[in-house]
């Protein structure tokens, strides 16, 4: 356990590159469902990408609890206070169970309305509603997987969660291939197809993931961890993740809400964003790993109450970060048409997208800030300045420019752009403000 507690001392390089891989490795897959449906029709990639947006809640509500959990876990680490640790993980595991079956029920029995009321075209639920059935109805492996995976990295072992990505990744893969290229004379089922293979996959990798962090961060449920209940636990995840919940679902409703817009613009305007939005997630990738290393780091080094050691190690993160950001979406803009080429050839998508490419440098270098200082906000404890930012900044800046530059002034597309680029840069500033006055060097939960 002793290692364990230094991971606020180790190289930050020796956490970053098994997070960057990792955050690569779903990235490429995620977007590989993509790709690989763009040889089966634009349309299945536009009905998959408005369904995943959607899906993107349950991550968001996952997420409070994974990310109370790795907060606490960090800080109980770093004060050696390793009965609490388990009371932690027991607790965590257990809510997150609940969540997926609560979850999996409203996605199973409801996938209708909710697909309406996102305005996706009724052709485009008609050929992912049996993706969104699968893949939403048995989110409880999801949360399972970014359970343990938050747990893991909190005790240092990110190259662990690597390990089951790449595995549940790869199985991902050779699934799609069967189902959407028929191979082995399986039948071509499209965005169907996908679904079963995603669900197999990480069922999968929900039993390997449960082991590897079993065995590596010496744990075992038992009933003491929760008997009596630890509702101390409960309430500090609750206080960390219903603010942090509270910033996430903000903003995946917003976008929602900003789907909604584009989901009205046509069939091309929405396989055009979904690409798009592919694009982007790969350029932000070694941000969230700085963003994810750092915060593991504060967290131990804020139990541990080193606290000027804390503040040096954000800003250098965001240093790094911001070069990066500034060099990979230059090389995307410079490079944006052969990169649009792998995904589709068809003129109208092409002519729509890319000329976002220059707004996509703006609006990435401005979500830096967001994505390396509110990590190490939530890290310290600082929870509620970074949602009470986060819930004005996207209905009063994201949703409502959206609307007034994409559909009433007609500039569509850049015009959402845009209005995402002013919310990440207005939050960004204040979270840049925020780390500088050191009002979070109080808020830590040891």
């Amino acid at each position: 356990m002793d290692s364990i507690g230094n991971v606020g001392k180790k190289n930050l390089i020796s956490l970053i590159i098994p997070i960057f891989f990792e955050l690569l490795l779903v990235t490429i897959v995620g977007n590989i469902d993509t790709i690989m449906l763009g040889y089966y029709s634009d349309e299945a990639v536009g009905a998959i990408g408005g369904i995943t947006q959607l899906l993107n809640i349950q991550n968001v509500i996952f997420s409070f609890i994974n990310m109370a959990t790795a907060i606490l876990t960090a800080q109980f680490l770093g004060a050696k206070d390793y009965k609490r640790v388990k009371q932690v993980i027991s607790v965590s595991l257990v809510l997150n169970v609940l969540l997926g079956l609560i979850l999996g029920g409203i996605y199973l029995f409801f996938w209708e309305s909710l697909l309406q009321k996102i305005n996706l075209p009724g052709e485009l639920i008609g050929i992912g509603k049996y993706y969104f059935q699968m893949v939403g109805g048995l989110c409880i492996l999801q949360g399972i997987i970014l359970s343990c995976g938050a747990i893991l990295k909190s005790h240092g072992r990110p190259t662990e969660t690597l390990i089951i990505n790449v595995g549940v990744n790869i199985l991902n893969i050779i699934g799609n291939a069967f189902f959407i290229f028929g191979w082995l004379g399986m039948p071509v089922l499209g965005p169907t197809g996908v679904g079963i293979s995603t669900v197999i996959s990480r069922g999968i990798g929900c039993v390997a993931a449960f082991y590897m962090m079993c065995r590596y961060c010496n744990f075992t449920f038992k009933k003491k961890y929760i008997k009596p209940f630890p509702f101390k636990i409960v309430k500090n995840i609750l206080s960390i993740g219903f603010p942090t919940a509270g910033e996430h679902l903000a903003w995946n409703v917003g976008q929602l809400m900003i789907v909604a817009m584009v989901n009205t613009m046509g069939t091309t305007i929405i396989a055009s964003r979904t690409y798009l939005m592919l694009i982007s997630s790969f350029t932000m990738t070694l941000s969230i790993a700085l963003g994810q290393g750092t915060a593991i780091q504060v967290g131990h080094l804020v139990g541990a109450g080193e606290i000027k050691e804390v503040y040096h190690k954000c800003l250098k993160s965001l240093k790094i970060a911001f070069i990066f950001a500034f060099v990979t979406t230059s090389l995307v803009f410079l490079f944006r048409k052969p990169i649009m080429s792998i995904f589709t050839t068809n003129p109208d998508i092409l002519k729509a997208s890319l000329k976002i490419f220059p707004l996509m440098i703006l609006l990435e270098m401005g979500r830096v800030f967001n994505i390396v200082i509110i990590n190490s906000l939530h890290a310290a404890g600082d929870i509620k300045f970074p949602m009470f930012m986060g819930i004005t900044c996207v209905f009063s800046v994201a949703v409502l420019f959206s609307y007034l530059f994409g559909i009433s002034l007609g500039w569509g597309l850049a015009g959402i752009w845009l209005a995402n680029a002013m919310d990440e840069w207005i939050r960004g500033l204040a979270m840049y403000f925020r780390w500088k006055s050191k009002k979070w060097q109080n808020k830590s939960f040891v």
